[in-house]
């Protein structure tokens, strides 16, 4: 839930139409998604949970990312000018995680790769969908300007 409320702005300015939740079977999740007004995928697999959620999304731009982060203060303006530059229907864009560690202070690249901002088009075209295989098929190359906080 702490993840979902970081989009409330998002959500409120209009870059956020829905959001599909997706969990392991017997996760509980399905009530979490119910409050915050999510579509809830149930899957056992990563595979099976993306396939199902890229089914479900209805924008033409995506947000795909892990449990247990939300996006650090601006990142709203940041999507919205990646969106606006027109460049989401050639390649994705990676999200890290805020650098934890002197080493990834000092190399960002270091930070985990959580997130992933693409086109519902050039996912949905992509056989047994994981994280690493929509990046791939994005082409997606890091973003300088968002970055996302674990909170779990």
């Amino acid at each position: 839930m702490r993840s979902l409320s970081g989009f409330v702005s998002a959500s409120v300015d209009g870059l956020l139409r829905d959001a599909v939740l997706a969990g392991p079977p017997q996760s509980e999740l399905e009530v979490i998604a119910e409050h915050a007004g999510c579509a809830f995928v149930e899957a056992a697999s990563e595979s099976d949970a993306l396939r199902q959620a890229l089914a479900l999304a209805r924008g033409s731009d995506l947000l795909i990312l892990h449990a247990g982060h939300v996006p650090e203060t601006g990142w709203v303006e940041a999507v919205g000018e990646l969106l606006a530059s027109g460049q989401m229907a050639e390649r994705g864009f990676l999200l890290r995680a805020s650098p934890d560690t002197a080493a990834e202070r000092f190399f960002p690249a270091l930070a985990p790769a959580i997130g992933l901002i693409a086109s519902r088009k050039i996912c949905a075209s992509v056989k047994a969908p994981s994280f690493a295989r929509l990046v791939k098929a994005t082409r997606a190359r890091p973003s300088q300007r968002i970055n996302l906080r674990r909170i779990m």
